[in-house]
Parts: C-alpha cells; structure tokens; sequence
C-alpha cells in the first residue's frame, strides 16, 4: 500500500505539473487511497497481549476442567464469550482495530464454546451443523460490528462445515455465503474477506459439480463461462477503483482457466486435442492478459496454466515427441497471430 501511495504521489504532480488534474483535488485524492484505520505498534502489542491473555485463562481452565462441576464449566464458556463481546462493544467506538480482532475471537469462541457445550452436557452432535452454525454467528458478529475479521472467521468455519463428513448430497452453505461476503468485502473495501469469498465461490461451485456427481465436460465449460463473466464484473468494479476488485478479478480469471483446463479430462478423441490446443491458447492470452492490465496474479496463473497444458499434451502423448511439437508449434503460431492482431489494433 505504501509503495503504491509513493507511485500515486509522484503521478499525481507529474498529471497536476501537466494540467490534467486540478491541484486542489491532490489532497482529497491521496486522503481516499490512504483511508482508513492502521494498527499501530502500540496496538498491534495490545491485540497479541490480549489474545495471550485468552490463551492463558483458557490453558488453566482446561487444566482444571474435569475438576469444574458442569454447570460452573458453561457459565465460564458463555461468561468468556459475553465478556469478549462486552469488551468489543466498549472498544468499538474507541479502538476498531482492537474491537474487530475482540469480534474475530469472540467468533471462535463461540464455535469452540459449541464443541465444548456437547462435552459438557454429553450432547452428541453433527460437526457440519456446529460448524455452519458457528460461521453464522461469527457473521452475524461482523455484522453487528461491521468488522471484517469475524466475516473472515465466518467463511472459514463454513467452509470448514462444507467439507467435512460428507456423506451423499450436503448443499454448501458457501454457495450462498461467498457472494454474501464478496458484497461485504467491497462495501467495506477489505482484500482479507475478498481473498476468502474468491475462494469459497470456487470450491462452492466444484462441491456442487462432484456432490450431483454431473457427468461430462460441458458443467464445468459452463462454470468456467460462469468465472469468466465474473472476471468481467470484478474488472468493471476495479476500473471504478473498488477496492478489493483486483484481488476478486485475479481470482476469477484464475478460476475460469481451471474450469477449462479440468473440463478436457473429460474429453476423449479428436476433441481433446482441439482443448488441449485451445488450453494452451488461453493460457497464453492469460499471460498477456496480465501483462496488459499489470496483474501480477493473472500472469501467475497465465504461466501455471501453460506449465500445466504442457504437461497434459506430453502425458496424453505418452512422450511423442513429434506430435508434441506439432501441437505446440500451432498453439504458438495462434499466439503470435493475437499478438500481431492485438499490436496493430493498439496503433
């Protein structure tokens, strides 16, 4: 953030020197990019003191917790989980980097304080129910603060409870929760939550494909479509300078690569060489995609991509070399033909 700051400074005298920014917009400019709240040192040891204190008070109960009658066990596990949340109301309006890392715990105490309850009680119980259900209070905790941190801890725990014991169909709970959280992670402008819900969409997305156990290549050309048009929207929203877009444009484009790149294992005959060709193109037009729009991210997986596609088209030829070179020789000559067309539509 810093070094970027340091480049907006340097354009924007170099734009306002050259009259294509008004001077008195300067300072409101870099006020918007510099925004929000830092933690510093003093805070940052505050925070670390107070999650240790947490884990002190937590190792000497459990220390002494077959000693602890029941009920004296859940008064201090509902007791911990009030008191983090009083002490995060108090320090909203004062601290907010404090309250929202008092939020994030406050969350996953909650999740343990459901394990714990069953213990207690000797309550058998479902890990996914627990679990979903302890990344709903997180987000209904992040809600409550509009802090990130516990929406974090949501998609976690979620993500968590969709991927255990599974048994048969279980809807995932992060079909619905990732966009919920990519909203959130824009209105509150946080990459953190944006890195998560990216993620959850995709693994969303693949645990309904194998759980309806949907046969054929065409469902996930579709979900990389799906990606794709997705990209699209996260690029509109980073040229309007939303933060967290980028990060959300990088993991789309990402996303759409592999949902290609996975819909041709399932291809067989003369087809697969037509995706293997076409893989290789994409993969291409990814790296120049991120060198156009300088994403370090689209260019990584414009790169892994080829590595990948390289790899398939050796081992579907079982090291044939010369039929290898045929194919990779025509992906290349694709290429070229993009980057002539791309180099004179850019003159």
């Amino acid at each position: 953030m810093t070094s970027y700051l340091n480049r907006l400074t340097e354009d924007l005298d170099r734009w306002i020197a050259k009259g294509l920014v008004p001077a008195e917009s300067r300072s409101a400019i870099l006020a918007d990019v510099g925004g929000g709240t830092k933690l510093d040192a003093a805070q940052a040891l505050g925070v670390v003191a107070a999650l240790l204190f947490a884990g002190a008070v937590i190792a000497f109960v459990g220390a002494n917790w077959s000693d602890i009658p029941r009920l004296v066990r859940f008064g201090l596990v509902l007791g911990l989980f009030l008191g983090v949340c009083a002490t995060a109301a108090w320090a909203a309006p004062r601290r907010p980097n404090a309250a929202n890392a008092l939020l994030t715990l406050a969350g996953l105490v909650f999740a343990a304080a459901i394990g714990l309850t069953g213990q207690i009680f000797d309550i058998a119980g479902d890990p996914r129910t627990a679990l979903h259900f302890a990344g709903l209070a997180a987000g209904l905790l992040a809600l409550a603060g509009r802090a990130p941190g516990p929406a974090a801890a949501a998609l976690a725990l979620i993500g968590l409870g969709d991927v255990v014991e599974m048994r048969g169909f279980n809807f995932p709970w992060l079909s619905v929760f990732a966009p919920l959280g990519l909203v959130l992670a824009w209105a509150w402008r946080s990459k953190t939550i944006t890195h998560l819900a990216c993620v959850g969409a995709m693994l969303a997305a693949g645990l309904l494909i194998l759980q309806n156990r949907i046969d054929g290549p065409w469902v996930w050309l579709a979900a990389s479509a799906l990606f794709t048009a997705a990209a699209l929207g996260a690029r509109q929203l980073r040229v309007a300078s939303r933060r967290g877009a980028s990060e959300a444009y990088g993991w789309f484009v990402a996303f759409a690569l592999a949902s290609f790149a996975i819909a041709g294992f399932e291809i067989e005959g003369g087809g697969a060489w037509l995706h293997r060709g076409g893989w290789l193109v994409l993969s291409g037009g990814v790296v120049a995609l991120g060198r156009a729009e300088r994403h370090v991210m689209i260019s990584a997986a414009g790169v892994i991509g080829l590595l990948v596609a390289v790899g398939a088209v050796l081992f579907d030829l079982g090291l044939k070399l010369l039929t290898a070179s045929a194919v990779f020789a025509v992906a290349a000559l694709a290429m070229l033909a993009a980057g002539v067309i791309l180099r004179r539509a850019a003159r």
